[in-house]
């Protein structure tokens, strides 16, 4: 039996789904990494190569709504704007790492108990209840897959900017450069071809309206949050951290579906303000064991783990 082999039972056994196909809004092309032999030979062996190289997944249905924000509002029931939660069933503003571990979730993995949240989307200013959210948690291309941590319970972490505005740009869904999407991005459909500031008003059932938002993946080894919940993470380079943020941890991808399409997500809303300041965040409520299998299972093998 192959070291692959070997490596995709495992998965299996622990997260109870196999790599899904493309399916539109449910699911993601589960095209295999290239995960490491049973002897890999040089350095190059052990790099993401891609988005889809070293990567698993878990899907968590919407939760619930509130005003709340344990991060940038912590302890503050109701002084929020609206957001929708996913993950833990237990997050409210006085949730931190800790609070959320054993809580009853929304998650696939029960055992993901992290919370996950944005705000709330309205047409006609009535608020849509999002369909499901699929966290990506992966290499960045170009990183080592030995050197991957997970990131630390209790991280707080946002991405995006809810002051940003303009006017629509359409990018490859590789962001690089500057890139107004590359941290949030609307698209139809879980692998948008294009990414948009504003939402497009071409999505279709199979293909409804999704955000797409990347997280940061360098930590200062240090820190669960900063004054400007920003500064103790940062994006890595090629895969590379800064020696201000030594510690490389898993990209963080967080992709939010609505049931909404066509002309009516130019009648789109978000309770922060322009939709072109689509922002999310993530409070790490993991089961910190679980978390470590996941990655060393499937992201240290270089295997695409995309279950759902």
């Amino acid at each position: 039996m192959t070291h692959r082999t070997l490596v995709v039972a495992a998965v299996l056994l622990l997260v109870g789904g196999g790599c899904s196909g493309d399916d539109g809004a449910s699911s993601e092309s589960g095209s295999s990494g290239s995960a490491a032999s049973s002897g890999p030979s040089s350095t190059e062996d052990w790099v993401a190569a891609d988005d889809d190289d070293a990567l698993f997944t878990v899907d968590c249905t919407f939760s619930h709504r509130a005003a709340d924000d344990p991060i940038v509002l912590p302890g503050e029931p109701g002084a929020s704007h609206s957001h929708e939660f996913f993950g833990s069933a237990a997050t409210g503003a006085a949730s931190t790492g800790s609070s959320l571990q054993g809580t009853p979730t929304t998650c696939e993995d029960t055992e993901d108990t992290a919370a996950y949240w944005v705000p709330t989307l309205s047409v006609d200013g009535v608020p849509v209840d999002p369909t499901f959210v699929r966290a990506y948690y992966r290499a960045a291309p170009g990183a080592d897959v030995r050197e991957v941590q997970a990131p630390p319970l209790g991280l707080a972490m946002i991405a995006g900017d809810p002051s940003a505005g303009g006017h629509d740009h359409q990018v490859s869904s590789h962001p690089a450069g500057p890139d107004p999407t590359a941290t949030a991005g609307w698209g139809c459909g879980l692998r948008p071809r294009r990414f948009h500031v504003e939402p497009p008003t071409d999505c279709t059932d199979p293909s409804p309206l999704t955000l797409r938002l990347r997280f940061p993946d360098c930590w200062d080894g240090e820190h669960l949050d900063s004054d400007d919940h920003r500064s103790h993470v940062a994006p890595s380079v090629a895969g590379a951290c800064a020696a201000t943020h030594p510690v490389l941890m898993t990209e963080l991808q967080v992709s939010v579906v609505w049931p909404v399409t066509g002309p009516a997500a130019a009648r789109a809303t978000l309770s922060s303000g322009p939709v072109a300041g689509a922002h999310g965040d993530f409070l790490n409520g993991w089961d910190e064991q679980a978390l470590e299998n996941h990655i060393d299972l499937c992201i240290r093998s270089r295997s695409n783990c995309t279950i759902g």
